[in-house]
């Protein structure tokens, strides 16, 4: 089933079940737990799209969910807010503390944001319970008048659909960011940080914005309760509620589209049910928990999809197409430079890590359509240079131009945007992401449509969308991986993955690709077809820094070479003319039997331009 279909399904079902729900004649305390689950559902799908898209873990998101709740509740009761002005400001209220808190925490990831956010929970509810005036300390605030909006007096019955409504805003919210290059996005830096600000993506802003989204749910969910229950005290905000929107994304299914709304529907009416246990309620919660995630380590969406894939996928015949297939490159991938222009002008880099110096006072000229080499034997800081030209590294001294424009101290993502591709020398995939998915990453930072065009799905993102995957359909037809669009990049051969991250790079549409060992890996074959690749880059117009340890290809392909030892530059110029320099074949290629080789690839070197 396709996500789209899905969504619809889900969605359309949903509705009507709420509303054979309500024509059955409910009593008020069955629609008052079901409008709580509605209200929690919304804060696990905030969560949801913070650890299954940003792959960022929140442990406070009780707290944020609290801002928005206590917000809400001290303008309706102190400022005389109504109902819609009230929430909102506690919306407002939330994805500001979410966006202070994400500052420091996107910068740390695993167990150190964990106990940041595990922090800023119990201080939040520390305020909660100290600061009397304001929050009314252990008593909480009290008497919330029942709200309305626009005229219409918000009684229990009226109220659910407004949950209701906003459940469906919030699910809507998901599928849009996440289906979308907002949602790609996220999932590219939860995979590979690295290879993210490759492709022009600004890691910490994407994380910042997971976490602004997942907060501003949060505190919309927050000011709904308020006037659900009409009194709120730190109670419900505890550490262990934190734990508990947790497990409902987990218990339902990371990641997954209905996950969030699984989860919060099982874990809010399972307590319920287990009421009969008396003492033993919380061991039969916990058994519940501990079985079905022992079945289902997916979750319960995730681990039934995974199995019906299974059972409805076809074993079909795949096979690699011959690549690279010229009349596949797309027309405008790059506007070709004048040949010999000059592209990026490296001068006197040099980096130090401690007292180790990687790089010192290295140079190279780069021009448009032709191939300028990079070797140099282990260690010598072949690829040092290449983080420092990418912006990886920060250079301790000297400067670099890019297209004219000085680049030192850009930015991976920033010098991405403006040109500069890469590959990396142990392949930078996003594993769980699809070959297709892959590709269309690498167009980031050329879509011109904006969020709000994106969330409201108007024609400009329809039509950029299809845009954009007839490009990267493109690519892989380039690259010979047609047949594997829709297959998980985790799942390629190692060959086959070297191509993907190369047509992904492509797809940022560059002046200038650098290309670190790209040959590794790859049978003679392949090697011969990358060969001609390159070749047909560099009649695009595209300069190419080749690092690469197979020595013949790089004198065969290289207009100009520059020899690393040590992190100086020791020889630099024409094939021929480096091949024959007696500290490159010192220095790389030994002496004796090796100086031998070396004069029969200056043959093989001579027919290069």
């Amino acid at each position: 089933m396709t996500p789209r279909l899905q969504f619809w399904l889900v969605l359309v079902l949903g509705i009507a079940g709420l509303y054979l729900f309500r024509e059955m004649g409910p009593t008020n305390y069955a629609i008052g737990v079901l409008t709580r689950c509605l209200i929690l559902a919304i804060v696990a799908i905030g969560l949801n799209i913070l650890i299954g898209q940003a792959g960022l873990v929140s442990l406070g998101q009780a707290a944020i969910y609290g801002v928005g709740s206590y917000f809400a509740a001290w303008l309706a009761l102190r400022a005389g807010f109504g109902f819609i002005p009230a929430v909102a400001s506690g919306i407002v209220a939330a994805s500001l503390v979410g966006a202070a808190l994400a500052y420091p925490s996107v910068r740390v990831r695993g167990v150190y944001l964990a106990v940041i956010t595990i922090a800023f929970g119990l201080i939040f509810q520390n305020v909660l319970i100290e600061w009397v005036p304001v929050t009314g300390g252990t008593l909480g605030l009290t008497g919330i008048p029942r709200g309305e909006a626009f005229g219409v007096r918000l009684t229990r019955q009226i109220y659910f659909w407004v949950a209701a409504g906003c459940l469906v805003f919030a699910f809507i919210l998901q599928y849009n960011l996440t289906y979308s290059r907002y949602g790609r996005a996220m999932r590219a830096t939860a995979q590979s940080a690295n290879a993210a600000s490759a492709l022009g993506i600004n890691v910490a802003n994407t994380r910042m914005f997971a976490f602004v989204v997942s907060a501003a749910l949060a505190g919309l969910a927050g000011g709904l309760y308020t006037f659900l229950n009409l009194f709120v005290n730190f109670e419900t905000f505890t550490f262990f509620q934190s734990i508990s929107f947790l497990l409902m994304v987990i218990f339902g299914g990371v990641g997954t589209l209905t996950g969030p709304l699984v989860g919060a529907g099982i874990l809010t009416y399972v307590p319920e049910l287990f009421q009969e246990f008396k003492e033993w309620q919380t061991f039969a919660y916990g058994a519940m928990l501990a079985i079905v995630m022992f079945v289902m380590p997916a979750g319960i969406v995730g681990s039934l999809g995974t199995l019906a894939d299974r059972l409805t996928s076809k074993a079909r015949s795949r096979q690699s197409g011959a690549w690279p297939a010229a009349d596949a490159l797309p027309k405008d991938t790059t506007k070709p430079s004048a040949t010999g222009s000059l592209v990026a002008d490296v001068k006197g880099y040099t980096i130090v890590f401690g007292g180790l110096t990687a790089v010192s006072q290295a140079s190279m000229r780069v021009e448009a359509g032709k191939v300028h080499g990079l070797i140099g034997p282990n260690g010598a800081g072949k690829s040092s240079l290449l983080n420092l030209m990418s912006g990886f590294y920060t250079p301790t001294a000297g400067s670099m131009s890019l297209l004219g424009q000085d680049t030192t101290g850009w930015k991976a993502h920033d010098l991405a945007r403006a040109g500069l591709a890469r590959t990396f020398q142990n392949t930078e995939l996003f594993g769980d992401m699809t070959v297709l998915e892959n590709v269309l990453v690498g167009f980031h930072g050329h879509y011109k449509t904006t969020l709000i065009e994106t969330l409201l799905r108007l024609p400009r993102f329809g039509r950029e969308e299809k845009a954009m995957a007839a490009e990267a359909a493109s690519l892989l037809a380039l690259v010979g991986l047609s047949d594997y669009s829709d297959e998980l990049a985790k799942n390629l051969p190692f060959g086959h993955q070297r191509r993907l991250e190369i047509a992904r790079a492509l797809a940022t549409r560059p002046k200038l690709i650098l290309l670190d060992e790209p040959a590794a890996g790859l049978t003679h074959g392949e090697i011969e077809q990358l060969k001609v690749l390159i070749r047909l880059l560099t009649e695009r117009g595209v300069a190419v820094v080749l690092v690469e340890h197979h020595v013949d290809m790089v004198m065969s392909l290289s207009n100009e070479v520059t020899v690393l030892d040590y992190g100086e530059v020791i020889a630099s110029g024409p094939a021929a003319q480096v091949q024959d320099d007696p500290r490159v074949m010192e220095a790389y290629f030994g002496s004796g039997a090796a100086l031998e080789d070396m004069r029969k690839l200056a043959e093989t070197a001579g027919a290069v331009a």
